[in-house]
């Protein structure tokens, strides 16, 4: 299911959010899609240490990532009180024009509708 739709689970307000998120990346809105996060909103990501704080998170999309564009593929959205799991994957473009597809699951944790805190983790071979 792409993230155009709503997919399993995910039909609170906080899911509205992480669904908008990959929205907006998949479109490369990156400024649109970084709204959603607190400005000392925590960001691990494996590879990387942690971004802390929206202007480390900024830095890492505008000069960081490696991905140039992609498509996301919600398959799950799970919504508690303060916290959204997502399973998907993700497949598209590196800057240097090298195709790539990986599944991954996201964890975000939310005060309020801001993202205080994410994890990413992907489904690669890394041991």
């Amino acid at each position: 299911m792409d993230v155009t739709g709503a997919a399993a689970g995910g039909s609170g307000p906080l899911s509205a959010v992480v669904s908008e998120y990959y929205r907006n990346i998949d479109h490369r809105n990156v400024e649109a899609a970084l709204s959603c996060f607190a400005p000392d909103a925590v960001y691990r990501r494996p590879g990387y240490d942690a971004f802390v704080g929206f202007q480390a998170i900024s830095t890492f999309y505008h000069g960081v990532r490696v991905i140039s564009r992609g498509r996301h593929d919600l398959e799950s959205i799970v919504e508690d009180a303060d916290t959204v799991a997502v399973r998907g994957s993700c497949r598209g473009t590196s800057h240097a024009g090298d195709p790539f597809a990986v599944r991954f699951a996201d964890f975000w944790r939310f005060s309020g509708l801001l993202v205080v805190e994410r994890n990413t983790y992907f489904d690669a071979a890394a041991v």
